[in-house]
């Protein structure tokens, strides 16, 4: 692992996107959970902001490149579905969510929300509860770094699934894949579920077939870019041939990319900051 170095300046770790304010009307274990019924509703177009800095070789593709669902689907059983929309989470259409992610703050946008997003990404696809990405800034993802370091993120995460009574028991735990081959089995093996739990989602797959999975959290450098991102994994397909996919959720859309593309975003975190981040870092809960 590299030196735990806190940089006031370093590369963020988001894109800007439009999102709601903090919403109201938490429960008392501060996050939502789901109760029957349900409301129509409206979405918008995001749109990519490219960031450029002055370290490493920028891969000159873009995530628009992988787009595979809008995650518009409305549960109309579900009676607070609106209220779930307002703590800014969509649903896709397999099944999963993916979190609008806020705006970022700081000075110059500095301080990203994709490590909270990813957080709200895998609370409700363990625990089956939905708490605003914006909630967890100061009480359990914040650091001196611009966005989330690992570290962070880890014990963070850990935190919360503690306190969470809903929360299936294991640990979030930094894995860094020794190799290329070695991160696609980290990944595999992270989203392949150790347990039988309530709150665990099932992901239908574009064959219809249903599958148990454990989502995976990974840290990459987005491409266009230098600028540092997490994102949650919540499904690998074909891992034994040429047609390797990774599904990915992020800005409240999910994206199908190729596994050495994705590979290659992931080896971007570390040629871009060497000192300060490994290659192949995701998060995995066991």
């Amino acid at each position: 692992m590299k030196l735990n170095i806190q940089l006031l300046f370093i590369g963020y770790l988001v894109l800007n996107l439009t999102a709601s304010a903090y919403a109201q009307g938490m429960s008392k274990s501060k996050f939502t959970s789901e109760i029957e019924s349900g409301a129509p509703f409206s979405k918008s177009k995001i749109s990519e902001k490219e960031q450029d800095r002055s370290k490493g070789t920028i891969d000159k593709d873009s995530w628009s490149n992988y787009y595979a669902d809008s995650c518009e689907v409305n549960y109309n059983h579900i009676q607070n579905e609106q209220e779930l929309r307002n703590l800014n989470m969509r649903r896709c259409d397999d099944g999963t969510v993916s979190f609008l992610q806020p705006d970022s703050e700081g000075w110059f946008g500095n301080e990203g929300k994709c490590g909270q997003t990813a957080a709200s990404n895998v609370l409700f696809m363990y625990c089956g509860l939905v708490g605003h990405p914006q909630w967890y800034s100061n009480r359990f993802l914040n650091d001196l770094t611009p966005g989330v370091r690992p570290g962070t993120l880890e014990s963070g995460l850990n935190t919360i699934f503690d306190e969470e009574s809903a929360c299936p028991g294991g640990t979030w735990n930094i894995r860094i894949g020794s190799s290329y081959n070695d991160f696609l089995y980290e990944i595999e093996n992270g989203l392949t579920p150790k347990f039988n739990h309530k709150g665990l989602i099932t992901r239908t797959r574009s064959s219809g077939e249903k599958v148990k999975r454990s989502p995976v959290i990974a840290l990459l450098r987005s491409p266009g870019s230098r600028t540092l991102h997490w994102v949650t994994i919540t499904d690998i397909l074909n891992r034994k041939n040429n047609n390797c996919q990774l599904v990915i959720n992020h800005w409240d859309d999910q994206y199908a990319v190729p596994c050495h593309k994705f590979g290659a975003w992931s080896w971007g975190a570390y040629d871009s900051y060497a000192i300060l981040f490994d290659p192949y870092t995701i998060l995995t809960f066991e």
